[in-house]
C-alpha cells in the first residue's frame, strides 16, 4: 500500500501540472516515480497530465503518438482509463485535423498477414 503522504504528494503535483502544462516539464522525474509506484487513478491522472502538456507543445512530431500508444498499451484491460484515453485520441485527431498537431503514421507493432498467395 502507497504511504498516504506520497499519495498527496502525487495529487497535488498533478493538480498543479493539471492547472499548468508548462509545470509538467519540471516534475516529470518526480511524477513518473511516484506513478510508478502509487499507480491507480493518480498515476493515470498524472500520465494524462503529460500528455495534454505534449498536446500543448509537442516537442517533435512524434512525441504525441508516441505517448499516447503507451498509454493505450498500458490501460488496455482498464476499460474506465481506455474510456479516459479515447477521449485523449478524439483530442488529438481534432487538433491534426486543425493543424495545430502534426500528422503522423505510428507502426505500433508488427502485425502477422495472412498468406494469401499461394507459392509454388
Amino acid at each position: 500500500m502507497p504511504d498516504g503522504r506520497e499519495v498527496e504528494r502525487l495529487r497535488v503535483l498533478v493538480a498543479r501540472c493539471e492547472a499548468d502544462a508548462g509545470a509538467v516539464a519540471a516534475a516529470k522525474a518526480d511524477g513518473d516515480a511516484m506513478a510508478a509506484r502509487i499507480g491507480g487513478d493518480e498515476a493515470l491522472r498524472w500520465r494524462i497530465a503529460c500528455l495534454r502538456a505534449l498536446i500543448e507543445a509537442p516537442p517533435d512530431a512524434d512525441a504525441v503518438h508516441e505517448a499516447y500508444g503507451e498509454l493505450l498499451d498500458r490501460y488496455r484491460d482498464d476499460a474506465q482509463a481506455m474510456t479516459k484515453l479515447r477521449l485523449l485520441g478524439d483530442e488529438i485527431r481534432r487538433g491534426e485535423r486543425d493543424g495545430s498537431l502534426p500528422r503522423v503514421m505510428v507502426a505500433r507493432s508488427a502485425r502477422k498477414r495472412p498468406n494469401t498467395a499461394s507459392e509454388t
